[in-house]
């Protein structure tokens, strides 16, 4: 039985080297996509992963290949497309690592999985299930991943969802908010952050969406709020957990390592309805910690922490006042 599986984005992230400038950019290769940074940082921290999408059969698809082999992640799903390159995304970094994209992607592979190219009764072998909005936003991926989770219902299965809402990817914020609302009452733990939750909700205040988002049938809601920490809300209890100082270069793919190091504990918790909430802050202090981590090296994928590199992290750094 696996981990995790997720359907979604596996793309390259071109990342401003050291030393570029706006004005003479250089961008160096990364694997990202918030599915695949996922992947990753769960496979980092010895999770059994696998992943279900479409890459470019081209020299970007292979980097991407590559990278999931040497970390173990089972590419049962991995579908190669001759037609469509791989998507890519530009990175632009401001303050505090603070980062942007610009994607190429309305031909980009991963937008043309097909229901049918899904290995579905592999991604049902799972202890959590996992899409993004970004396979949401165009067909055929978003028919395919609405039928993985059909199917999760059917088989009561766990299934973890982050939103990660990329304006330009999307025909309109209206669009988003009734695709995303059409597939909550499949989710059982929701994520994203605290602009995309106000979004999504149409609240104003966080306590606000968790509960909205809640009523819709998620047990769990998690909402990363940068570096201020996280919000959480479910039966045991509701409340925000610190992160702590680092000094971030950047922040691709923290949230998907805070993410990936909260499903590893939580891997082991049991039903998530029942851990007791001084253990649920236990587990997002560890989360934390992952995703500040992450914020001191470039990339999303590359920036990956260990279980131990973390652990050290939350020894070594203080933690933010709220």
């Amino acid at each position: 039985m696996y981990d995790l599986c997720a359907i979604g984005d596996a793309l390259i992230d071109f990342i401003p080297a050291a030393g570029s400038s706006r004005e003479q950019p250089v961008y160096q290769c990364n694997v990202g996509g918030t599915v695949c940074n996922l992947l990753v940082a769960a496979s980092r921290l010895g999770m059994h992963t696998m992943f279900a999408g479409k890459v470019g059969d081209d020299c970007m698809g292979d980097l991407i290949w590559r990278e999931m082999e040497r970390l173990s992640i089972d590419r049962s799903g991995y579908v190669k497309d001759p037609e469509h390159f791989t998507t890519q995304s530009f990175v632009t970094l401001g303050e505090n690592g603070e980062r942007s994209f610009s994607f190429s992607r309305r031909y980009g592979a991963d937008i043309f999985l097909k229901p049918e190219e899904v290995p579905m009764e592999k991604m049902m072998d799972a202890r959590f299930i996992h899409f993004s909005g970004m396979s949401m936003t165009d067909e055929p991926i978003r028919s395919a991943t609405f039928e993985v989770l059909k199917e999760a219902r059917k088989r009561d299965r766990v299934v973890t969802v982050d939103v990660n809402y990329r304006e330009r990817l999307w025909k309109s914020a209206q669009e988003m908010i009734k695709v995303m609302n059409a597939a909550l009452p499949f989710v059982t733990l929701y994520k994203s952050s605290d602009e995309e939750a106000l979004l999504v909700s149409g609240e104003k205040t966080l306590e606000a969406a968790a509960e909205k988002i809640r009523a819709l049938g998620c047990r769990f809601v998690l909402i990363s709020c940068g570096e201020r920490g996280c919000y959480y809300s479910y039966r045991g209890g509701k409340g925000m957990v610190p992160s702590y100082l680092v000094e971030a270069v950047d922040t691709t793919g923290a949230g998907d390592c805070f993410f990936a190091a909260f499903l590893y504990l939580l891997r082991s918790a049991g039903d998530m309805e029942t851990v007791p909430e001084e253990r649920m802050i236990s587990m997002l202090r560890f989360a934390n910690a992952a995703g500040a981590l992450t914020t001191t090296c470039r990339g999303g994928a590359a920036g990956a922490p260990s279980a131990a590199e973390i652990e050290k992290c939350m020894r070594e750094n203080p933690i933010r006042d709220i």
